[in-house]
């Protein structure tokens, strides 16, 4: 962008063009004062705290939205203009309730900040404010509408960051309240709990009912690591005090991949599953009771070694330094082959649709960037409850319906993941989803719509058209193909409905569909897979689900479980086995119940960190957020002191290699 030169302060500084007076005071280390204006929302200039004197202007004006421009000779810190900013403050001070010993949120809060610096120890004018009602119903969120300024600030966040447009004004003059919906409370709205709203709040208005009194931030240490919940890789800001967990927040609420959702913002902080404190084998009488760490590693090799068919399992929330380890635990000690992760049946199909559609050997690094969802003027959700899975992805199409105008198409057989959003829903009946597919491929090549050469390489068995496409009307699937032919830039984005149904070919229908209408990025087609955990991607990559354990009935299996909520499906697989279960977890559950051997084995706070990789391949780096519980080891140490007893030396593994 072009350069351009200001005078503000009596200080020659520069900026770019398109950028506002305090965007160039904020690069120049010039301090305007603000409350309305948050980093990476629309500047509203309601609070007027950052007003400044322009040198050709009658009156002053608000540095957040005024232009910057060439030559403009600025002043911030008149006395004129303090004097200005202390009334306004005063003012804000005298609409809501503002007593700040009765607030959560004392010593950390913008305002009173703010009344400490211009020393406000009185208010000139009365008091007009009534008492309003606190919005207490969400199961992690409160809004005290006795504290609020009206800044605006939640109502951007959830607009222009979450794209839920759950929070607005109601009402006008001093009854003007944030609402959400309706009129509704926050607990019956559309409100998702992804605590934007918290996070963007500047004073004790919104806040977490999950971390109240708890600590501020002076007396926290702050720590980023990455969340290991789903496939996204948000980075986390977690907040410590005495070892404990205070509070978790977004680096930078305006990322693409920022705002958090409730599960990686509050639950990660509320775990009340029961912890597996200590080691515990099965005694004479069949029951679990605990031992030391040494009798447990015994018994466990012990069980291990006598098993004529072993396998390992681990979940994919474990960092790349963890897993290697696993498998070569396995492979290395073991002399197994049979190595796979809880949700390794996803690779193998996704692996098998890029085999199928000829991938190049690109494997999947084939798929694009999740960012590129925002640039998109047309998604594909196939199979898709990204809401439910994984909500950043979710946040990011309604941003892009919302603010570019891209059109949303929908196919899945179960429900509608975007009602009042999506423009065309292709329902099929289930099963016949790949035949709604071809349908579609076929009816881009038949309109003309296709952009790349080689419409042969869609495999003719794959091409069955119209005839099989129950479900979905062929008026709904022409029309779906006009939107999806038409787009410059369309996205493919497919989920658990894709991945559930054992259905390879349905991967190779998607990935045919990006490549004939010219959907690329590069080398890379715009199409996206949801993949379920935090490192499933470098799991797959460092070969651990090449092989489907599940199918051979292992009688000696060692599961990596860590923090891995109960599974219904996996828990009824592990019934079915006959043999020695060894199970390394950090919760008691069912499936521990039914092990001979449980370690175990650290939260996601208590790990010593390591590499993820995330859906699309970008690599982020945890670190450890707090002390392991007593009697509780690093993973890599129990499979070190495991592989030692069983007559191996293994080393812990510091970098990981990307396959």
């Amino acid at each position: 962008m072009k350069e351009i030169k200001l005078t503000i302060d009596g200080k020659e500084v520069k900026g770019k063009e398109g950028d506002t007076v305090l965007d160039v005071c904020r690069a120049n280390n010039i301090d305007v004062p603000t409350l309305c204006f948050l980093e990476g929302l629309a500047s509203v200039g309601a609070c007027r705290m950052c007003v400044v004197d322009i040198e050709g202007e009658r009156r002053v004006n608000p540095a957040c939205t005024y232009p910057a421009r060439d030559g403009l000779v600025v002043r911030t810190n008149t006395e004129q203009l303090e004097r200005y900013r202390r009334l306004m403050l005063e003012l804000i001070f005298t609409e809501r309730n503002h007593f700040c010993m009765f607030c959560e949120q004392s010593g950390d809060c913008e305002l009173q900040n703010l009344a400490y610096r211009y020393q406000m120890d009185n208010v000139r004018y009365p008091y007009t404010f009534p008492p309003l009602p606190l919005d207490s119903l969400n199961a992690y969120v409160a809004i005290d509408h006795n504290r609020c300024i009206l800044c605006g600030r939640c109502v951007r966040a959830c607009r222009e960051i979450v794209a839920r447009h759950t929070l607005d004004f109601a009402k006008r003059g001093w009854k003007t309240m944030i609402s959400a919906d309706l009129d509704q409370s926050l607990g019956e709205s559309t409100c998702i709990s992804c605590g934007a709203c918290v996070q963007a709040c500047p004073t004790g208005a919104i806040f977490s009912k999950r971390n109240l009194y708890k600590g501020r931030n002076n007396e926290c240490q702050q720590i980023s690591t990455v969340c290991s919940l789903c496939g996204i890789g948000c980075e986390l800001n977690v907040l410590v005090k005495d070892d404990n967990l205070i509070r978790i927040e977004a680096p930078n609420l305006a990322d693409p991949r920022g705002p958090l959702c409730k599960e990686g913002r509050f639950e990660l902080l509320d775990q009340t599953r029961p912890r597996v404190t200590s080691p515990m084998i099965r005694n004479a009488q069949g029951k679990l009771e605990e031992c030391t760490t040494d009798k447990a590693i015994e018994v466990a090799a012990d069980k291990l070694r006598g098993a004529s068919n072993f396998a390992g399992m681990t979940s994919t929330r474990y960092p790349s330094e963890t897993l290697s380890l696993f498998q070569r635990f396995v492979r290395e000690v073991m002399g197994s082959d049979a190595v796979d992760t809880l949700d390794g049946g996803d690779y193998r199909l996704i692996a098998d649709g890029l085999k199928q559609f000829g991938a190049n050997g690109k494997g999947l690094n084939l798929e694009c960037r999740v960012e590129e969802i925002l640039q998109a003027d047309c998604i594909l959700a196939a199979g898709a409850d990204p809401v439910n899975t994984h909500p950043i992805v979710d946040c990011l199409i309604r941003r892009a319906v919302s603010e570019t105008g891209a059109k949303l198409l929908t196919i899945d057989a179960a429900k509608d993941a975007f009602p009042l959003w999506r423009d065309i829903w292709l329902r099929p009946e289930a099963g016949s989803e790949g035949a709604v597919l071809s349908g579609l491929i076929k009816a881009l090549i038949d309109k003309g719509l296709v952009k790349q050469k080689g419409t042969s390489n869609v495999p003719s068995d794959l091409m069955s058209g119209y005839s099989k496409a129950t479900g979905a009307s062929v008026e709904d699937i022409e029309s779906a193909a006009d939107m999806f032919g038409a787009a410059k830039r369309a996205v493919i984005v497919y989920g658990e409905g894709i991945l559930e149904s054992g259905d390879a070919n349905l991967v190779t229908l998607l990935l045919h569909l990006a490549d004939l209408t010219g959907n690329r990025t590069e080398d890379r087609l715009r199409v996206i897979s949801l993949k379920r955990s935090g490192n499933s991607r470098g799991a797959w990559e460092l070969g651990l689900a090449a092989k489907d354990t599940r199918r051979d009935k292992p009688n000696g299996l060692f599961l990596l479980l860590g923090d891995e909520p109960e599974d219904d499906e996996l828990l009824g697989w592990l019934k079915s086995l006959n043999g020695s279960l060894v199970v390394q977890a950090s919760y008691h559950s069912a499936i521990t119940s039914m092990a001979d051997v449980v370690l175990p084995s650290p939260t996601w706070a208590e790990r010593n960190g390591g590499k993820y990789v995330s859906l699309d391949g970008r690599i982020s780096k945890a670190q450890q957020v707090l002390r392991p519980k007593d009697g509780v080891h690093q993973d890599q140490e129990i499979l070190i002191q495991l592989s030692r007893k069983l007559g191996r030396e293994l080393s812990p593994s510091q970098e990981v290699d990307r396959g």
